[in-house]
């Protein structure tokens, strides 16, 4: 047929031949109208997550390293290892000072063209920019890295993953072999105290204890006065919890580096560097009292041999001022010194009891009052001869100042020569059925029925029994005012400081 056609006509091959191609064009531009089948086609949206953090990690985040010892650590290879799997990805090493010994890179400049070293001390030709860390942050996210890390691609993967899955969490992950602790920490402004406690969920988490990498939003970083404060992340956590930012540990663990401190006098100097910068973090904060996880008691505030943390008072106390309660050191002092005081005056034989404030708080809380400024304590004035301490003054056998008030017929005994918290011993004088204050004048002290005395009582006072009046509450409203106690609960300070 093919031979037939190639000898035929040529008028009729032309026809033939635009014919085909005729039907050819008409086909090739139906067929792609035509549904050969009734199933819809499945539209598949684009993850735009997992392309973000597979194609673009280097631009979506910073790694910063905050946690090493400038004396001894293992940053240069840390670094390294972040550099040759990502070298576009920004680093960000932040110092306290000039770093000396420098970090011994080994890569070329060309290799560390994205990492930048940043010293934080303040320095006279500074710009107030280049001493703020945030400064060098420009991704949306930051990695932030301790010393001897070595990157894995798959759990750094997987943290950005996590991490814009839920953008108003901290995502952290441990490295090597370190265990993880889950933390709730509770900051109490009014009461001075940081409690720390484990959290059985385990996984989100307030702060974490152990050594791990931390991701997070570096707008969420911006809300912080000093994200990157001393110490570290320990300061990080305090600023994250009143801003309720949880941390979530995710599966997965990051590669140990080089050991490091390894000497004991290499931990010895690490160990006291952190407890100094904790030390101080806690000045600047107000922190008095820690409880730990094992519900041991911390304490920062003041001792013995120190001052009180409060100054001298001139109307309101200073700390009420501010919002807050007695610090938790001085009232313990307080305490101290009242329990003393009065073992003391009941040794000598002395008829003593507690008075006003210190019978208030007895009532309310069975402590002194958490806004307490001293201890008071009535006594017969005519058993002040009974007590030696009273009549000589100075220091007794445990370091308890004892001194007569320059003005008006009253003692004060305080903690000791150098820490100026107080009790009162406040004599009374018997006058035909009322105890009247015995030359001395006091707010809020008044006379009272000296049946209010006849027997004494004993109430539970800073985990002890203290001698008081017969009839507690009666005997506070003579001297504060009818329903003293419900105006103490409802009014609180503003009940003696208005």
């Amino acid at each position: 047929m093919f031979f037939r056609f190639m000898r035929g006509r040529f008028t009729f091959k032309i026809y033939f031949l635009l014919t085909i191609i005729a039907l050819l064009t008409i086909f090739a531009y139906l067929f792609p109208h035509f549904k050969f089948y009734p199933i819809a086609p499945v539209t598949v949206p684009p993850n735009g997550l997992q392309s973000r953090t597979t194609r673009h990690l280097s631009k979506l985040l910073t790694v910063v390293f905050r946690q090493f010892e400038e004396f001894e650590n293992d940053i240069a290879d840390s670094v390294q290892s972040f550099v040759s799997a990502f070298p576009n990805m920004p680093v960000v090493i932040l110092c306290q000072g000039l770093q000396y010994p420098p970090f011994q890179f080994s890569a070329t400049n060309e290799t560390l063209r994205n990492v930048k070293i940043v010293p934080l001390e303040f320095r006279l030709n500074a710009l107030p920019h280049e001493l703020n860390p945030l400064t060098y942050l420009n991704t949306e996210y930051v990695l932030i890295v301790p010393d001897s890390t070595r990157v894995s691609r798959r759990v750094l993967q997987q943290m950005a993953t996590a991490a814009t899955t839920f953008p108003s969490q901290g995502i952290a992950v441990g490295v090597t072999n370190s265990r993880l602790i889950c933390q709730k920490v509770k900051w109490n402004y009014v009461d001075w105290t940081l409690q720390y406690s484990k959290d059985p969920s385990g996984k989100l988490c307030d702060a974490i204890h152990g050594q791990h990498a931390l991701l997070i939003k570096t707008s969420l970083l911006q809300t912080f006065p000093q994200p990157f404060a001393f110490p570290f992340p320990e300061s990080l956590y305090l600023q994250s919890t009143v801003r309720k930012i949880k941390i979530q540990i995710v599966d997965g663990k990051f590669g140990a580096g080089r050991s490091v401190l390894k000497s004991p006098a290499a931990k010895q100097k690490a160990s006291k560097l952190a407890r100094d910068a904790r030390i101080s973090l806690y000045k600047q904060l107000g922190v008095k009292m820690v409880v730990r996880e094992d519900s041991r008691v911390q304490w920062f505030g003041c001792k013995r041999d120190t001052q009180r943390c409060f100054p001298s008072v001139q109307g309101t106390p200073s700390y009420i001022l501010s919002g807050r309660n007695t610090p938790p050191c001085c009232r313990r002092n307080i305490r101290r010194t009242a329990a003393h005081v009065l073992r003391t005056l009941q040794l000598a034989g002395a008829r003593c009891w507690l008075e006003t404030t210190s019978l208030l708080g007895a009532v309310v809380r069975s402590d002194i009052l958490p806004w307490a400024e001293y201890a008071e304590i009535g006594i017969h004035a005519s058993d002040v001869p009974r007590v030696s301490l009273l009549q000589r003054g100075g220091a007794d056998s445990e370091g308890f100042i004892w001194e007569r008030a320059t003005k008006g017929h009253y003692y004060r005994v305080g903690y000791s020569a150098t820490n100026n918290i107080y009790a009162l011993v406040l004599p009374f004088t018997a006058k035909n059925g009322t105890m009247w204050p015995a030359d001395w004048v006091m707010a809020h002290q008044k006379e009272f029925p000296e049946r209010h005395l006849h027997p004494l009582a004993q109430i539970q006072f800073g985990g002890r029994q203290a001698p008081a009046p017969n009839d507690a509450r009666a005997f506070l409203d003579l001297k504060i005012g009818n329903s003293a106690v419900e105006k103490c609960n409802k009014l609180g300070p503003k009940l003696l400081y208005p």
